[in-house]
């Protein structure tokens, strides 16, 4: 019987320390998720110029921004509407492009757009320049809980007024949970590679108007 020698013993480790420090890094990285996302800090809803609705304007995220102009915390309703995802239903698709919830009020000023590109970066752009023609200094965003931080952190860098970011909250199964944690990480890296307000990336770049 061959004897091994301490090269052989180490090649046979290796796999099994890959694997260790690939576990190791992947609940890390789901801790730092679920402290980040799972948490993030929002403020309570007060007087604003304007509320921003984050898109997509699904029913949850709707109904949120229309309880917040009923307690009358802005004059205009901002809503934003980029693309359809890929997941959509049929049914949510037609939701999104009959944009009823753009109808003209008679209690308070709706106004939508399709930013651009359609990302939070796009909605970023568009807020810096409703706020410039506007004079607004205060605006209340509503988003959903797990895209609160990424989205203040692109809203800032084009719009130095005061931001109150408002959170609702899905119920994600942990199948869904983790790969909006994936989704999330994802955007953050985009957002650190365009560190300006309207940067985009190599060979991405936003339509020329």
């Amino acid at each position: 019987m061959a004897i091994q020698g301490p090269a052989a013993t180490e090649r046979r480790r290796w796999p099994a320390r890959l694997a260790a420090v690939l576990v190791l890094v992947f609940f890390a990285w789901l801790a730092v998720c679920w402290a980040v996302l799972e948490h993030p800090r929002t403020e309570e809803p007060a007087v604003s110029d304007a509320l921003l609705l984050l898109g997509p304007p699904d029913t949850q995220r709707m109904a949120a921004a229309q309880e917040l102009m009923e307690r009358r915390i802005a004059p205009v309703l901002v809503i934003a509407t980029p693309d359809a995802q890929p997941g959509d239903s049929p049914a949510m698709v037609q939701y999104y492009e009959d944009k009823e919830f753009c109808a003209p009020r008679a209690d308070f000023e709706v106004m939508c757009f399709e930013p651009n590109p359609s990302t939070t970066q796009g909605e970023a752009i568009e807020l810096r320049n409703l706020a410039a023609e506007r004079g607004w200094n205060t605006v209340t965003v509503v988003t959903f809980k797990q895209h609160v931080p990424r989205a203040r952190m692109i809203l800032e860098r084009c719009y130095g007024g005061e931001l109150r970011m408002v959170a609702t909250d899905y119920e994600f199964t942990p199948l869904r949970a983790v790969l909006q944690y994936v989704y999330q990480s994802a955007g953050y890296v985009k957002a650190w590679l365009t560190p300006g307000c309207d940067q985009q990336l190599p060979g991405n770049p936003k339509e020329l108007e």
